[in-house]
């Protein structure tokens, strides 16, 4: 047996190896690989979220430093590159910590006294909503619906007791006995999302360096028509989330100012907290408006009501032109989606990832389709049935 082929035999049998001892510990010892894998996650982390953030302030980091260098070298002579992108890269970070920072400092001061004010209206508020129920049985209205009502009524209200004694001070007191671990998840929090500031600092300032080297991994280890291939759809991939996620923030930011504007003009309760509401949740297709607006709804209904009506009037004519108007202009037909497969990628991909399955499912689905739709045209193509990939373009 010749060298070479001595040589690629024993690559073979590892990686048959390697394969076969992949397969046994997921099936037979999925605790193992389970508890492997937490711990590697947790060592990455740090960089996970530095690599998150890169691509999150990538965009504003180019804009800055192309600003720099229109301010600074006219002339195109590049001396001072590496300055130029060092500033952009320490102001796109600190532009991302104010940002946090005053939606913190909005955030938790309101959030506290909507609290306080929604603990200290609910009583008052039941009682009234009693009197309401009273005042209806005036022979207008069947003394047996009044009764219905104000037997629903009690039980929702024993319920109610029966839930904070039962089941909610022995929660609090769990969550009081953990408090330790809780802090502790914080300040790991904290430690991953400081050390991936700097790493993302680092990645910032040589982005096209590590894709230099991606790419060289990429042509050494596939053909090179494949590699061709696959740097083409990472293109792609790259296309669909920058534009959908940058797209969908600035849209959520113009949905969240005009959001403020309308309920400090209408003196709207809660304007800080119920627009910061609205502008988040707005990040979400579909169902993002609503899930918005129902519990903003709900708070300004335990102050005003008349008021409540007038937000839900408005939330309904904001998300109008949200959907017509802003929207299209700043997102545009990015993914290239019919709604129907929108709404099928939020359900499925929210179902499998929570939350962020329902920010990144559209994108996620849209590079699926694109590939699922080269293959079929490849098939099709190959069979000679180009002509049916033309009538259904047509």
């Amino acid at each position: 047996m010749k060298h070479q082929d001595r040589k690629d035999l024993l690559v073979t049998v590892a990686m048959a190896t390697a394969v076969i001892c992949i397969v046994v510990l997921f099936f037979f010892r999925t605790s193992i690989l389970k508890t492997a894998f937490l711990y590697l996650l947790e060592i990455l982390m740090p960089f996970i979220y530095g690599a998150v953030i890169a691509y999150l302030l990538r965009p504003v980091c180019l804009r800055i430093e192309k600003q720099l260098v229109r301010w600074f070298d006219k002339k195109g002579t590049g001396r001072h590159s590496g300055l130029f992108r060092l500033v952009s890269i320490l102001l796109s970070l600190v532009l991302l910590l104010v940002l946090l920072l005053l939606l913190l400092m909005a955030v938790l001061p309101e959030l506290i006294r909507s609290i306080s004010a929604l603990l200290s209206q609910l009583p008052s508020a039941v009682e009234n909503f009693q009197s309401f129920i009273h005042s209806l049985d005036n022979g207008d209205i069947s003394h047996e619906i009044v009764s219905s009502i104000e037997t629903a009524l009690d039980t929702l209200s024993d319920k109610l007791t029966n839930f904070l004694q039962s089941d909610l001070l022995p929660t609090l007191q769990t969550l009081v006995s953990g408090v330790t671990s809780s802090f502790m998840d914080i300040l790991g929090f904290l430690k991953n999302f400081g050390l991936g500031c700097i790493i993302s600092a680092y990645i910032l300032g040589s982005w096209e360096k590590f894709a230099q080297q991606l790419k060289l991994i990429v042509y050494a280890l596939f053909p090179h028509r494949a590699a061709d291939w696959i740097r083409s759809e990472a293109r792609f991939t790259d296309r669909m989330f920058s534009g959908f996620i940058s797209g969908k923030l600035l849209d959520s930011l113009i949905i969240g100012i005009l959001c403020f504007i309308f309920c400090l003009i209408t003196k709207m309760p809660y304007a800080s907290l119920v627009s910061i509401i609205v502008g988040v949740t707005n990040i979400i297709p579909f169902f993002g408006p609503y899930l918005g607006a129902i519990p903003s709804a709900l708070l300004v209904l335990t102050l005003s009501p008349g008021k409540c009506v007038l937000f839900v009037v408005f939330i309904i004519l904001l998300q109008q032109l949200d959907g017509n108007l802003i929207g299209p202009a700043i997102i545009g037909d990015k993914l290239g989606l019919s709604g129907f497969w929108i709404l099928f990628s939020i359900l499925f991909f929210g179902s499998l990832w929570g939350i962020a399955g329902m920010l990144i499912g559209a994108p996620v689905f849209a590079v699926l389709y694109d590939l699922i739709s080269k293959f079929i045209v490849a098939k099709l193509n190959k069979k000679g049935l180009g002509k049916m990939v033309e009538d259904y373009k047509k």
